[in-house]
Parts: structure tokens; sequence; C-alpha cells
């Protein structure tokens, strides 16, 4: 469970490391360009303020630690923080189609739904790439996803790590949850990297009825 999270740049067809840097990968795509992230201060401070500007114009916030969007899916379904109050705990995982640990946790994910979506688990997936239609079309048949698959909006900027993936977990009240695992200083609130299917059964089943 406290496994090393590899910080190694990847490309997309390489399986083997745990994360995918955003601010130096795919460094002209729509999320770059809206979450890159330096440890500067001065620049930290201008993505804040994006970030807060950008809320404000899709009419969804999230003050302290509740998560707080309101998207849509695919076929262009509303979806919003509401629903976590019909679920013990919400996995939010952001991805991108050209991300290969993003990919490759991907069908583990889609077991750990299949397998604890009657216990109260909702997975949901959350990419940026709406350039990648195609690509995200093939990784989604080929992993046979059935469990939500949304559109980014701004108000997801604060949870981003500056990798992918990167995971949160919310509970029913819309609580973000922090599960004590940090990487480089990050927010504990992250989980940076991908995981196992063990790895997560052994992170989310604490937190689900019996």
């Amino acid at each position: 469970m406290k496994k090393t999270v590899s910080l190694l740049l990847c490309l997309p067809m390489v399986l083997a490391f745990a994360s995918c840097s955003m601010s130096t990968t795919k460094k002209e795509t729509t999320t770059t360009k809206r979450i890159e992230k330096n440890k500067d201060d001065d620049e930290e401070k201008d993505i804040e303020e994006t970030a807060k500007d950008s809320e404000q114009e899709d009419a969804s916030e999230s003050t302290g630690n509740k998560v707080t969007f309101s998207t849509t899916d695919r076929d262009g379904n509303t979806f919003d923080s509401s629903l976590f109050a019909d679920q013990d705990l919400t996995l939010i995982n952001f991805w991108e189609p050209w991300c290969g640990p993003c990919v490759s946790e991907i069908p583990d994910l889609q077991k750990l739904y299949d397998n604890y979506a009657d216990q109260g688990l909702l997975v949901i997936g959350v990419y940026s790439e709406e350039n990648m239609e195609e690509d995200v079309d093939i990784v989604l048949s080929d992993s046979g996803v059935t469990y939500p698959i949304l559109k980014y909006t701004s108000a997801f900027d604060i949870y981003q790590s500056g990798y992918v993936p990167t995971t949160i977990l919310v509970d029913r009240q819309g609580n973000i949850i922090d599960t004590g695992n940090s990487y480089e200083g990050l927010d504990s609130t992250l989980i940076v990297g991908s995981r196992s299917y063990s790895d997560w059964e052994d992170i989310v089943t604490p937190y689900l009825g019996e």
C-alpha cells in the first residue's frame, strides 16, 4: 500500500512507471495549460488565482475540504456533487489517454467498481483531452469501462498534483478524505500515481459499508 511512486517521465506506450508528469509531458495540451504546477511561490500564487477565476466562470466552487463540481459525461448527461450523498465513498480518478500508467490502471479500477459498487463505492474517471476522443474511445472500449467518465472542469484544478493519474476519495458529505499518503510534500488528500487492484482494495474498503 505504501509503494514508492515513481516520478520519472513517461511516454504514452510505457506502462512501467507509476505516473506521468503533467508539467513536462504534453506541454501544449489543455490540461497542462490549466494545471501545470511549479514549486516557485510566485507561480503557485498565479495558479491559485487562475483556478479561482475559472471556478467562478464554471459556476462551481470548492471551499475548504468540500468537493463541489458540475460537469457532463461524454453523452452530455449532467453530473454534480449531489451524487456523493448516495455513496459511502466516491473515488475520482484524474487520467489522460496518453498516460501509460493511467491506462494500465483503468481495468483494476473497473474491477474495483464491479466488486464494491453494492457496498457503496462509486468510481468516476475524469479526463481533459477533448482533442483525443478517439483515443479515449479505444481505452474505454478495451478496458470495458462501465463507471462514469466525466469531462474536466476548472473546479477540479485544486485537486491536481502535476502528475497523472491523481486520485481523490470523497465521503458521503462531499468531504475529501485525507488518506495520510503524501508525496514530495504534496497534500496527502491527493493519491499520486497508479495502484494495483489489491492496493486500491486496501485503500477503499475501510470506508465502505458491510
